[in-house]
């Protein structure tokens, strides 16, 4: 009897395991590693590669005189729900050194479990700057992780003719910083698309330039980047020097939005076009730039305003002059016969004669 019961005693030593679950962590918030068992009398976590726990808990209550210094003050467990079966693990304030392999080994005096958690580190991508250098159009971010990848199109066609630079490392964050080896076109949308290696986001930046040619007491109408498929509201921001405005936008409202800005109106309707009312003067000349933000995205258009002068557009005023005055030679006056106070040339030389 005695093999028989050794045998017996074995089996039941033996963990019941099931596969790796994999969690994705930001870095600097708090995680949660998720583990539930019937087994509540005692409750371990280890990360593979330290020799001390990360946490553990027996008798009803933490115990944690040999948790590992890299968790000290960071764990914690959901005590009021471990009766239903909860072991799962808070993990505060997440770094890079917390991506690993995790187990969570549960047991009552005689049954025993463990369960593997994969914490794999991810930093998405808050922003993108997009801009124009002598090499061409750079496409950049950084702090970011896991390893990113670029795409670029122009006006929806696929561009690859681009450089990329990826700088970081298992230890740290990644920057990267991309370059569209062509010059900005006027009316053609650029964009560059950063995406996380492990495809849970992708970023899209876009930009474009446009030129606009008025003459004083016309408006001046504006293209701000909307998307007809983006339902909802959003904010756009008008820039021109050091003046801005942010702008609602909403595809719901048929009327367009109007604002009092550097004593001037603005009207923003449903397509995205912003219309400045009579801006009479040159002052109103130089770069607006007109942008709009969403949790995955930035869209940017840069319009060139050049508001032309009455010289420039060939509009002379009149102006009396009085005296005898000869006209010169080559001038306007001289090859119609006038001097410019309207008198024939011949006639005013036969007065002075008498």
């Amino acid at each position: 009897m005695k093999p028989a019961i050794w045998t017996f005693l074995l089996f039941w030593s033996i963990p019941l395991t099931t596969g790796d679950v994999t969690v994705y962590c930001i870095v600097t918030r708090d995680c949660v590693l998720p583990c539930k068992s019937t087994y509540r009398d005692i409750i371990h976590w280890y990360k593979e590669g330290k020799l001390d726990s990360v946490h553990t808990f027996y008798n009803k209550a933490d115990n944690l005189q040999y948790q590992d210094v890299d968790f000290k003050g960071r764990t914690s467990l959901f005590k009021d729900q471990i009766p239903e079966g909860n072991a799962s693990l808070l993990l505060t304030s997440i770094g890079m050194k917390d991506q690993g392999r995790y187990k969570c080994y549960t047991a009552t005096n005689s049954d025993n479990r463990e369960q593997f958690v994969f914490l794999k580190i991810k930093v998405p991508v808050k922003w993108v700057e997009l801009k124009t250098t002598s090499e061409g159009i750079t496409c950049s971010t950084k702090d970011i992780y896991p390893e990113p990848n670029i795409s670029w199109s122009s006006d929806g066609r696929s561009e690859d003719k681009f450089t990329v630079n990826v700088m970081g490392g298992k230890e740290s964050l990644f920057s990267v910083s991309s370059v569209l080896s062509q010059s900005v076109k006027e009316k053609t949308t650029y964009s560059c698309t950063i995406g996380l290696g492990d495809e849970s986001q992708h970023y899209t930046a876009t930009l474009r330039k446009e030129n606009v040619d008025i003459s004083p007491g016309h408006n001046v109408t504006i293209h701000c980047p909307v998307s007809q498929d983006n339902a909802g509201d959003s904010n756009i921001t008008l820039t021109f020097g050091e003046f801005s405005t942010t702008l609602n936008y909403t595809q719901t409202s048929l009327l367009p939005t109007t604002v009092q800005w550097r004593g001037k109106t603005l009207h923003l309707a449903r397509d995205g076009t912003v219309t400045i009312h009579n801006p009479e003067n040159v002052e109103y000349t130089g770069t607006y730039t007109c942008e709009r933000l969403t949790a995955q995205s930035r869209h940017v258009v840069h319009t060139e305003v050049q508001i032309s002068s009455d010289n420039h557009t060939g509009i002379y005023k009149a102006e009396r002059v009085v005296g005898n005055l000869q006209p010169i030679r080559g001038s306007i006056e001289h090859r119609a016969g006038y001097t410019p106070d309207r008198v024939p040339v011949h006639r005013r030389r036969q007065t002075k004669n008498q």
